[in-house]
């Protein structure tokens, strides 16, 4: 979506993901958040939680991949900011996740090719639970004038 297809008010419900464990331990590969909560049951248990948890980053990276999926990211040209981020409760692999997603505000940039979009989330798990809630600020790409 182009800088011009959104306006306030516009909002969507992505599709659902579930988080598997295999997917889980790639991502700890990578990011080297190799802590106890994270890697298995037993050891989260003996931090207080009832299992696994899944990362907050995580979290954020899989509901970005449902926005994308969306189609709504594919004009964008750079994330600027996360603003509001709160982690409500725990995900754990198993969980299916979604986003709901709104535009909050636009407005033009000093570059008649771009402009600027804040999105608010909200990330909800399989029993309709909000996991995770923010804001995201994106520069996107201005539609190409008609007769280019």
């Amino acid at each position: 979506m182009y800088f011009e297809d959104f306006h306030p008010g516009l909002s969507i419900v992505t599709p659902e993901r579930t988080v598997n464990a295999e997917e889980l331990d790639r991502f700890i590969d990578v990011t080297g958040l190799h802590l106890p909560m994270f890697l298995d049951d037993e050891s989260a248990q003996e931090l207080g939680h009832p299992r696994r948890l899944v990362t907050g980053p995580m979290v954020l990276a899989v509901a970005m991949g449902l926005v994308r999926v969306s189609g709504w990211f594919d004009q964008v040209v750079a994330v600027l900011e996360f603003t509001d981020m709160r982690f409500r409760r725990a995900v754990h692999p198993g969980d299916t996740l979604r986003a709901g997603i709104e535009v909050m505000e636009m407005r033009p940039t000093s570059r008649s090719d771009r402009g600027l979009v804040v999105l608010s989330y909200t990330i909800t798990n399989q029993d309709s639970v909000t996991v995770l809630d923010m804001k995201g600020t994106y520069l996107f790409r201005r539609a190409p004038e008609s007769g280019q």
